[in-house]
């Protein structure tokens, strides 16, 4: 799968070059997400000249050597390097033979989405490209969310991939998950989708919410033998292991553990093999 990189998201619509700063957090996150999936982001070769301020361009950032505000400034050569590559990096979709004016008409041809700097008329929705004698619907994806969503609908990634990327810095934390387990390898579509609706609720509501919530049922793993715990010899022995459904109907049940805020999901199981234990 290829995505472009839509070059119109910058048309000097940030107030300075730190404002400009604040955005490529974000960036970089989708630009990691795009490398750890494999997937080409194409940019147009006059991407250096695109102004981030009204008097600023991509290229003058790039040669600026003037002070950094102290916030940014551990991060800003990190920045600069992604920036450099965006820009002087091939693929450049309009290398060859395209007759198509901007990212936005070469991505309806190729039929394909956008990635885009963060702007009003591109922020995280569907456009109408006007292409030949019509037109075609595109994305334009901004934030890492909308991003990985889009990647999803596209299946241009497998259940394991879209729950560790989604959900790695809220309430619910998926970096544990282990991509050889059977009950994520198995996830149908809807269930995949009624995880979405139960993770998302859960990192809306407050702890003690969710321990009232009948919707999840939250409370204790205790398995009635050590022979059958699920955890004793893994690197969370020693952790007290938690529990909750996906719905007061579902089959699906998170099996993980609290840690200040965060909630990190070791295990994902339909069967009830282990829950009906413990």
């Amino acid at each position: 799968m290829e995505l472009l990189l839509n070059e119109k998201s910058l048309d000097g619509q940030f107030q300075d070059q730190d404002d400009f700063y604040q955005v490529l957090p974000v960036m970089s996150k989708n630009l990691g997400a795009l490398r750890k999936l494999k997937i080409s982001l194409l940019k147009h070769s006059s991407l250096y000249d695109r102004r981030i301020t009204k008097d600023m361009t991509i290229m003058d950032l790039q040669n600026s050597k003037g002070k950094v505000n102290p916030i940014y400034r551990d991060q800003v050569k990190k920045w600069k390097r992604e920036l450099s590559s965006l820009i002087m990096e091939p693929p450049f979709w309009d290398s060859g033979s395209s007759e198509s004016e901007d990212s936005l008409e070469e991505a309806a041809r190729r039929r394909t989405d956008v990635l885009s700097f963060p702007h009003p008329d591109y922020q995280d929705r569907m456009l109408d490209i006007a292409y030949k004698d019509g037109s075609i619907p595109i994305k334009s994806a901004v934030t890492t969310r909308y991003l990985l969503d889009l990647l999803w609908e596209r299946k241009a990634m497998g259940a394991f991939e879209y729950l560790k990327l989604r959900y790695r810095e809220g309430k619910l934390r998926t970096e544990f998950l282990d991509a050889g387990m059977k009950s994520i390898m198995e996830l149908q579509k809807t269930e995949v989708e009624e995880l979405l609706i139960a993770f998302d609720r859960f990192e809306m509501k407050s702890w003690p919410e969710i321990q009232q919530d009948r919707f999840f049922c939250y409370k204790s793993y205790q398995p009635s033998s050590k022979k059958q715990d699920y955890f004793l010899h893994t690197e969370f022995a020693d952790k007290k292991i938690d529990k909750f459904r996906c719905g007061k109907h579902s089959q699906i049940r998170c099996f993980g553990y609290r840690e200040e805020e965060c909630f990190y999901i070791l295990m994902i199981e339909r069967d009830h093999s282990v829950s009906d234990t413990g």
